[in-house]
């Protein structure tokens, strides 16, 4: 995830964190260090509303909801601290056409 070669894992939980106190959906990225496992990103969002999640061509590709019921789905690649903005593979849609365009 972060570009220096080692194997890191993207872990999905519904939990809150320190910095947001609601339990909501987050990414967790952990690396290897001396072969063991050592948090890279307790994350506490990404952008909006986070419904799901998967690895890319080297980037997180996010599907994320907003308050007003809008969907999109977002790439993230790895910047110095944790995930940053890439690109929008859609936004401003529907949910069934959010799930067609995370799922190519």
């Amino acid at each position: 995830m972060n570009g220096d070669g080692s194997l890191d894992a993207l872990v999905g939980v519904i939990k809150n964190t320190r910095f947001h106190r609601e339990v909501a959906r987050r990414i967790f990225i952990f690396k290897q260090v001396d072969g063991k496992i050592r948090p890279l990103w307790l994350g506490s969002r990404l952008g909006a509303t986070l419904v799901d999640f998967r690895f890319v061509n080297g980037s997180i590709r996010a599907l994320e909801t907003d308050e007003m019921g809008k969907y999109a789905v977002v790439d993230y690649v790895w910047k110095d601290f944790g995930p940053d903005f890439q690109r929008f593979v859609i936004k401003d849609t529907n949910k069934n056409n959010a799930i067609k365009q995370f799922n190519l």
